[in-house]
């Protein structure tokens, strides 16, 4: 108790919150860990500089491979003092093996003293959805609504190998990411069948080349209606 009174209270959440003495100190019990605080605690030394300076994790979609200077990774970089050419390079480098302008994930663990890390995850689930399909963008309506595209249970179970590769998503069953497409599939007015539904049998003949072309008219058109509206 002598010992607990001369630490400040929030340092005491902080090692009952974050399991300090599992994660920092995995050999020395909570005691031990306290009494290093009381000796910080005298010694006046910013726990943050000691134990941990990560400011926070920050999640950004950059087209593999071919990443470069752009004015949102600006407004997300630019605050972090992390150089966006730096950035650029490496991430282009850990992407070489990725199809050209493929939307990865990145979650950025940004420090104190301006250093980084970064962690790579597949595309987000609409997206390779989407691109099987051969539709631009889902249903507005969701499954209420008649089925703007037609995927098959085997492509949906591709899409979970994929997703399964994730850091998150390890350990997790492929039933249980699949189901978890399937639910996605219907959000988005895609129909998981056995088979493709006759009205979808064509759906191949769309390029998949062109659904950025048609992403790019789609949200003109939807820009030039609410202009037209006001």
């Amino acid at each position: 108790q002598a010992i607990l009174a001369q630490v400040p209270s929030r340092w005491i959440a902080w090692v009952n919150g974050y399991s300090l003495a599992g994660l920092a100190y995995p050999d020395r019990s909570p005691v031990k860990v306290i009494e290093s605080l009381v000796g910080l605690w005298h010694s006046r030394v910013p726990l943050d500089l000691v134990v941990m300076s990560v400011i926070g994790r920050f999640r950004l979609i950059v087209p593999a491979a071919t990443a470069k200077p752009a004015p949102k990774m600006g407004q997300a970089l630019g605050p972090l003092g992390i150089n966006m050419m730096t950035f650029c390079k490496e991430f282009n480098a850990r992407t070489t093996k990725v199809r050209p302008e493929v939307p990865v994930q990145v979650t950025i663990v940004a420090k104190s003293d301006r250093t980084y890390k970064f962690f790579l995850r597949s595309p987000q689930a609409p997206w390779f959805i989407q691109r099987v399909a051969r539709i631009p963008r889902g249903s507005d309506s969701g499954a209420g609504a008649p089925p703007v595209g037609n995927i098959t249970w085997k492509e949906l179970f591709h899409i979970a190998k994929a997703k399964s590769m994730d850091p998150n998503m390890i350990g997790v069953p492929l039933r249980t990411i699949c189901l978890s497409l399937l639910r996605t599939a219907k959000a988005m007015g895609v129909t998981v069948s056995r088979e493709l539904l006759p009205e979808f049998s064509k759906r191949n003949d769309q390029p998949v080349e062109n659904l950025e072309a048609l992403r790019k008219e789609l949200r003109l058109r939807n820009k030039a209606g609410k202009k037209g509206k006001k």
